[in-house]
């Protein structure tokens, strides 16, 4: 392989080369036509013809003096007249070449010229037409003319003179202009004689320089040739024609040809296989072809090469061609990726195996959360049933902490689902119109009772003016929340838990959701860490509570997918402030019970027994269902999967189907379309989905099958009777408009959950400080004037309390009236029926207290 200098250093060789060369030719080129002029100026001064300006001058001044000569011979005799006429003619003739001819041209610019030359002129003017007259009158007027050009004769004389000054004066400028020609000429033959010396000096310095280059280029050349050599890639130079001209001892090694063998052949014949040559010839290698350079995403690719004893083996080449037209060739580097590409294979093989186990991981993380799910809710529905029978104290504490220690397993199980779901890309916002202080109430209604019980306070409250009608995923921030609050009760004992919602400025619409406690707090190393899964601190704040540290991480998870942000703030023994960032746009009006979920009607007083189809594939489940159904009066027929279900509501009528939704032989979608489809007496019966974990767009496809409704596994009994009683109060006012002020005076499920939590003790204790508080406030807000502007936050405040224990109608009283104070749509009328209200709760609230002590 051979090489060559730098092109770099050889064109400024070249360059500097020809400079001087360029500049000696000028030089030449100027002493040339210097000495041309010098010539052409010595010539002129060396030339003398008629025209001569010295001669011309001399000669005006003889003429005049002959034409007077002349005119006085012939005022002596007439017959000299013509000799009179001749001079003259001489004499005009000679002014005349003073007047036009090139050498006179000089004379004739210069100021004093003008005056002589015009009295002169004046004379010939004025004496021609004597002169081409008769004879009479020019011997009449020789006597004049001979006067005059008498007085002529000085005037030419003078004009003769200074023609003379000013030849002498342009003679002398003449020689100095051929002097200083001379002069240049001679320096310029100086700098031309230094240039021929500085052209032999650069001549042998690049003598010298060349000599230099070429020890360089035979030392690259080494170079190359040893870096080539020692390459571990096969290396082949082609020419344009795709002909190896050259290959390293790499080449012969990897296809086992000699230099002799493979010189001149092609390679795409000798290195690759037959039945590849079509494709490479249409993909890389078709700039052979072309004749172009290969673009950049050309130069390297793989392919199968062969070598001289018939292998296959895969290869990878990297291709490029010179940029030197005088001799195109291309350089490829071949490498052998047999076993990187069997590395690649087994890295391919693991990476599936290694999908395949997280695939069965994630199933079996799934399959095993659900049937977690099945002993569980059999687990919980057992325990509320066993609370219709006759218990003791101690049984009741036991079946407490019974159902205490299945709730945290079951929270344990949806918080996996929650988590493979997310992960599994099903999990997704929903966007709809709820109220904040809807949401908020609920929220503190439901950890209230755990909040007391840790000796806590929980209320909520607005940062500015509040904004009660947004738009979002109300149940996803429900659960956040929710997460957000338990672990500040947890963490918290005989503090506060407040929870703060405030509207951001700036854009995206930004609403943001505190959970301020005043707990154990937090350590700073332990901020970042805490949202991780699975995630418990090491620290005391970790031993003070259980858990598996994967609440905080979908909470994470879950105002992500809202498109919100969360935090946290804390310092140890200070407490902890969480936050939540997320977007809420305004909307003018939230639907009732936006925020709620949905039902088919609001609850109506008890009424008859209801005919029950009960399709459940679970014996568990099954059981503990129609127990707490049959305790309630209803009559329930059983079916073990859906097309056993079908068969049923085609056999007979039903008031309601409960139908599970994942079973064999039939699910329950399938089963709800064939009911639906079909003309059984049940075709038209209300059906209720009861599923274990039913997102919204899975509720969103029961209800296209047909469904009418969800409730959630484990079945809570309260939520069962008032689904079912909802049921019979649409039947029994078919027809009639369904009343939305149909809400209890008194929820004593919730006050039975808070029995059940706290014990009879604790319970009484928490009742007798509501009616104090709840009697002061109610006081105070009946007096206090519409107008005012603490007026929302005191009826938000003893809304709280109301919501604690279960007292509906008067909480959502407080709420409308909360809602209108911020916009001023609250009256003295509405203020004034609270007091009514809160006599009617209060009657209640003693009357199921005296029931549960009794």
């Amino acid at each position: 392989m051979s090489t060559t200098p730098p092109d770099k250093a050889r064109r400024s060789i070249w360059t500097r080369t020809s400079a001087i060369i360029l500049l000696l030719a000028f030089c030449m080129g100027t002493v040339a036509g210097m000495a041309w002029v010098v010539l052409r100026q010595i010539d002129e001064l060396s030339t003398a013809n008629s025209d001569n300006l010295q001669w011309s001058l001399a000669q005006a001044d003889v003429e005049v003096l002959q034409l007077e000569l002349a005119l006085r011979k012939a005022i002596a005799d007439p017959a000299q007249l013509g000799e009179v006429r001749r001079r003259f003619d001489v004499f005009y003739s000679r002014i005349g070449t003073l007047e036009r001819g090139d050498v006179f041209r000089t004379l004739r610019s210069a100021p004093d010229f003008s005056e002589p030359h015009g009295a002169v002129r004046a004379f010939l003017d004025d004496t021609v037409p004597l002169i081409d007259g008769d004879d009479a009158q020019l011997i009449a007027a020789l006597p004049d003319l001979a006067a005059q050009v008498a007085d002529l004769a000085g005037t030419v004389r003078e004009l003769s003179l200074f023609g003379l000054a000013t030849f002498a004066r342009v003679s002398d400028s003449q020689r100095s202009e051929i002097t200083g020609t001379l002069i240049r000429l001679s320096i310029i033959l100086a700098g031309l004689l230094a240039g021929l010396s500085l052209l032999t000096y650069s001549f042998r310095r690049l003598y010298r320089t060349a000599e230099r280059h070429a020890h360089v280029a035979r030392s690259s050349e080494a170079r190359v040739r040893a870096i080539v050599e020692a390459a571990v890639d096969a290396i082949i130079v082609c020419d344009e024609a795709g002909a190896i001209v050259d290959m390293n001892e790499a080449a012969r090694r990897l296809f086992g040809y000699t230099r002799e063998q493979a010189l001149g052949r092609r390679a795409l014949d000798l290195y690759f296989p037959e039945v590849n040559h079509d494709e490479l010839r249409a993909g890389p290698l078709r700039v052979f072809d072309n004749g172009r350079r290969p673009a950049p995403e050309e130069r390297l690719f793989e392919t199968l090469g062969t070598d001289a004893s018939g292998r296959v083996f895969p290869v990878e080449v990297s291709m490029d061609r010179t940029d030197d037209d005088a001799e195109v060739i291309y350089v490829a580097h071949i490498r052998d990726i047999s076993h990187r590409k069997a590395a690649e294979e087994d890295l391919t093989e693991a990476r599936d195996k290694a999908l395949a186990g997280e695939r069965a991981k994630a199933e079996f993380l799934a399959l095993m959360s659900h049937e977690m799910r099945t002993p569980l809710n059999g687990l919980l529905g057992t325990m509320q049933l066993m609370r219709d029978h006759s218990l003791t104290e101690r049984q009741t504490d036991l079946l407490d902490h019974m159902q205490s220690s299945g709730r945290l397993l079951l929270g344990l199980v949806n918080d996996v689902l929650d988590l493979e779901k997310f992960e599994a890309g099903k999990l997704t916002a929903e966007s709809r119109p709820f109220s904040v202080s809807r949401l908020l109430d609920a929220v503190v209604e439901t950890t209230a009772a755990l909040a007391t019980q840790g000796g806590n306070e929980i209320a909520w409250s607005w940062l500015g003016t509040p904004e009660d009608r947004v738009l979002g995923d109300t149940r996803r921030l429900r659960q956040v929340l929710l997460n957000l609050v338990g672990n500040a009760i947890k963490f918290t004992r005989a503090g506060s838990i407040d929870i703060e919602v405030e509207r951001l400025g700036g854009a995206g619409e930004m609403v943001e959701f505190r959970v301020v406690d005043t707990g154990v707090g937090i350590a700073p190393e332990h901020l970042e860490r805490i949202f991780n899964d699975f995630e418990t601190l090491d620290s005391s704040y970790a031993r003070r509570a259980g858990g598996t540290g994967l609440g905080l991480g979908i909470a994470r998870r879950l105002v992500g997918l809202m498109g919100g942000t969360i935090g946290v703030e804390s310092e140890p023994g200070a407490g902890s402030l969480f936050w939540i960032r997320v977007p809420l746009p305004r909307v003018d009006q939230v639907p009732s019970g936006a925020d709620a979920p949905a039902t088919l009607v609001t609850e109506t007083a008890a009424g008859e027994p209801l005919e029950v189809l009960l399709v459940e594939d679970n014996e568990i489940n099954r059981f503990v269902a129609r127990a707490m159904l049959e305790s309630d009066g209803h009559v329930v027929t059983e079916a073990v999967n859906g097309q056993a279900g079908v068969e049923w509501a085609e056999a007979r009528a039903f008031d309601v189907i409960l139908m599970d939704v994942s079973m064999p032989v039939m699910d329950g979608q399938e089963a709800t379309r064939r009911i639906r489809a079909g003309a059984g007496p049940s075709a038209g019966t209300p059906i209720i989905a009861v599923t274990a974990h039913a997102l919204p767009e899975e509720v969103a496809r029961f209800r296209e099958a047909g469904m009418d409704d969800c409730i959630s596994k484990p079945i809570d009994r309260a939520a069962l009777v008032t689904l079912l009683r909802g049921i019979r109060g649409a039947e029994a006012n078919e027809g009639e408009p369904v009343r939305d002020d149909a809400s209890p005076v008194l929820d004593e499920a919730q006050l039975a959950d808070l029995l059940d939590t706290l014990g009879p003790e604790a319970t009484g204790r928490l009742i007798s400080r509501c009616l104090t508080e709840v009697d002061a406030s109610i006081a105070r807000l009946a007096g206090t004037d519409p107008g005012d502007a603490e007026l929302s936050a005191a009826a938000h405040k003893c809304a709280g309390s109301c919501a604690s224990f279960g007292l509906v109608r008067l909480r959502e009283a407080l709420g409308r009236i909360e809602t209108g104070a911020n916009s001023g749509g609250v009256t003295s009328g509405d203020l004034g029926q609270l007091g009514e209200l809160w006599q009617e709760g209060r009657a209640a609230l003693l009357a199921w207290q005296a029931r549960s002590q009794a």
